[in-house]
């Protein structure tokens, strides 16, 4: 009766949802410590559940989906706590090198989606308020995960603003133009991204001197065999195809690494390029190291990432343009320009809403031009 007793006076004395979309910041306080709450309470979801998620923007609202958002509730109100502090420090360490697991980075890849999920249903709810202070705390939470120095949580912190940004213009029809000011402020104070750049000449080389270290303390060739084996993820004829085409030594593998090395920071400076020129000097640098296996491993279809950097820039800068239009028509588009390849966005109407359409596509990972769809068809 007493333990009872004890759990309903926490519950009387936990924080609402409410108040924790108010919570107030602490100038002291460490963000991380409360994503790391939040990220510890998520529920444990099934496989099918989590298909589900996946298809946060497009799965229906209902009674399983809202039964999903509600099992997370006080991790989706640790993780309001932690979006309300200016400070965010993870202090990941480098200790474990390419072994460095990232657990808070796929907990932030669920929380995205039942953020989309509860942003949707409380907009279908015009309850629009709620609904934005879900997506800028997520938001927030996507700018500060990107701060750990990793380019695993860029990466995920771009789907962040992907997912919250295509679920913010479906709805932005039905706000009015006091809420939409208020949005656009809310939006321009969001802290900024880490730089992929920086993670690539910081924590991702720490991983790659780990991984040298690990190589150069093998004892005999059975030793340096398993190392390569078990530190890449390789099959044993893997393992071998490498050490011949560096020579057959541990000593070509190792002087094909320090080669390797070289490339860390010279490609994180050009990661700061536009795609398209980042694309001719990582071309000319792949090329350079043609004949260098570890570099391959270390830094396969690197282009990706200065792809995936413009199309975040991109639909960050759409999503402001939309709103723009929303309060002051479509003339807005002038002063919205597309951040990557210049030029209004192409501006395409229909019945309930419009497009945005960029220039910039996704290669190499797809052909399809970047799009923002602005409410929706028919409605």
């Amino acid at each position: 009766m007493l333990r009872a007793c004890c759990f309903s006076m926490l519950l009387l004395m936990a924080p609402s949802a409410g108040l924790a979309a108010d919570a107030p910041a602490n100038s002291g306080a460490n963000a991380a410590l409360k994503y790391w709450q939040a990220f510890a309470t998520l529920p444990r979801y099934t496989d099918a559940e989590h298909k589900r998620l996946d298809q946060s923007l497009t799965t229906p609202l209902d009674a399983d989906a809202r039964k999903m958002v509600a099992r997370a509730e006080y991790a989706l109100r640790m993780m309001y706590y932690g979006a309300a502090q200016s400070r965010c420090e993870w202090d990941l360490g480098n200790e474990e090198g390419l072994e460095h697991r990232m657990p808070h980075a796929e907990a932030a890849r669920t929380m995205i989606s039942l953020v989309c999920l509860r942003a949707r249903s409380r907009f279908e709810g015009v309850q629009n308020r709620d609904a934005i202070d879900d997506v800028v705390a997520l938001l927030t939470l996507g700018r500060h995960l990107s701060l750990d120095g990793s380019l695993i949580s860029v990466i995920v912190s771009h789907r962040a603003d992907r997912v919250m940004g295509e679920t913010l213009a479906t709805y932005l029809p039905q706000l009015d133009a006091k809420t939409l000011k208020d949005l656009k402020r809310r939006l321009d104070a969001l802290p900024p991204c880490g730089s992929s750049g920086k993670a690539l000449a910081t924590f991702e080389i720490h991983g790659f001197d780990w991984w040298v270290d690990k190589v150069k303390d093998t004892a005999d060739n059975a030793s340096f065999r398993t190392c390569l084996q078990v530190t890449l993820d390789m099959h044993s004829d893997e393992v071998r195809d490498l050490i011949d085409a560096c020579g057959g030594t541990k000593e070509g593998v190792l002087k094909m690494a320090e080669q390797t090395r070289l490339c860390f920071p010279l490609l994180a400076n050009k990661l700061e390029l536009p795609p398209d020129k980042f694309e001719k000097e990582w071309k000319d640098e792949e090329a350079k190291r043609a004949d260098n296996p570890i570099f391959k491993r270390f830094f396969p279809a690197f282009t990706q990432m200065a792809w995936r950097n413009a199309q975040a820039d991109v639909r960050r800068a759409m999503l402001s343009a939309a709103i723009a239009i929303q309060l002051d028509g479509r003339d807005a588009l002038k002063k919205h320009p597309d951040p990557v390849v210049g030029g209004q966005f192409e501006h395409v109407p229909f019945e309930g809403g419009f497009e945005l359409r960029s220039k910039v596509k996704g290669r190499p990972m797809d052909d399809q031009a970047v799009v923002l769809i602005v409410g929706r068809r028919g409605k």
